[in-house]
């Protein structure tokens, strides 16, 4: 059977997206993310003055995200972003900058889980960007939903000097890697975080008939963090 036609330029759809009703072809559902990416990072504090941006290196998502945040910055002058590894795997090194524009300058520092505040303020950051997915927001959630600890989920004092950015807080993970399949990039990690894995299913379980539960249940976060 062949594919739907995209929602926007009638070209064979590469992904349904059910929450939506809409199907997109590869060029529009990379779009559509670019905006939703956008518009989070503004909504989140914007990209900030400075020229020194930290990212935190979560597994393959970050190649998606360098791609995506080469497309954000654009044409602002001498920037440079350094990639914060925490894992004991090998650091990556300099096919990073393959995907950012010529003027984006890259590199790596290892840090431990509790220097990675520290180590971005050391390099002169003042955001701190994440590769959470939409996923990885809601089963958040819905974990402390199910474990009765709904006061996690409230907004606490923050004397950190740095802004906290998730650009992918909008973004499925299968969005994502259908992204970065197109786009010739290492696919994100399909796994669920730490101790989330009976979480995901459950909440896998739920977008099978309610696909819009993702987005509720970020919806219902952001309205306790506005009790603060």
């Amino acid at each position: 059977m062949s594919a739907r036609p995209c929602f926007r330029c009638r070209e064979p759809s590469v992904f349904h997206q059910r929450y939506s009703g809409r199907h997109l072809c590869a060029s529009h559902l990379a779009a559509d993310i670019l905006v939703r990416v956008k518009r989070t990072i503004r909504l989140q504090g914007g990209l900030g003055k400075k020229p020194v941006m930290a990212i935190v290196w979560e597994g393959q998502a970050c190649f998606s995200l360098l791609s995506l945040m080469s497309q954000v910055i654009g044409d602002r002058p001498s920037m440079e972003i350094v990639l914060l590894h925490c894992g004991i795997d090998s650091i990556p090194g300099s096919e990073m900058s393959d995907f950012l524009s010529p003027a984006i300058s890259i590199r790596s520092e290892r840090v431990k889980p509790d220097e990675i505040v520290l180590a971005a303020t050391q390099a002169g950051a003042d955001r701190l960007l994440w590769c959470r997915t939409l996923d990885d927001e809601a089963e958040e959630v819905l974990h402390s939903l199910l474990s009765g600890n709904c006061s996690s989920l409230l907004t606490k004092e923050d004397c950190s000097p740095l802004v906290n950015l998730t650009p992918f807080r909008e973004i499925p993970l299968s969005e994502l890697f259908l992204y970065a399949a197109h786009a010739g990039l290492l696919s994100p990690d399909m796994e669920a975080r730490e101790g989330t894995e009976s979480t995901r299913g459950f909440l896998e379980s739920l977008i099978h008939n309610h696909p819009s539960v993702p987005f509720s249940l970020l919806a219902y976060a952001d309205q306790l963090h506005d009790l603060r």
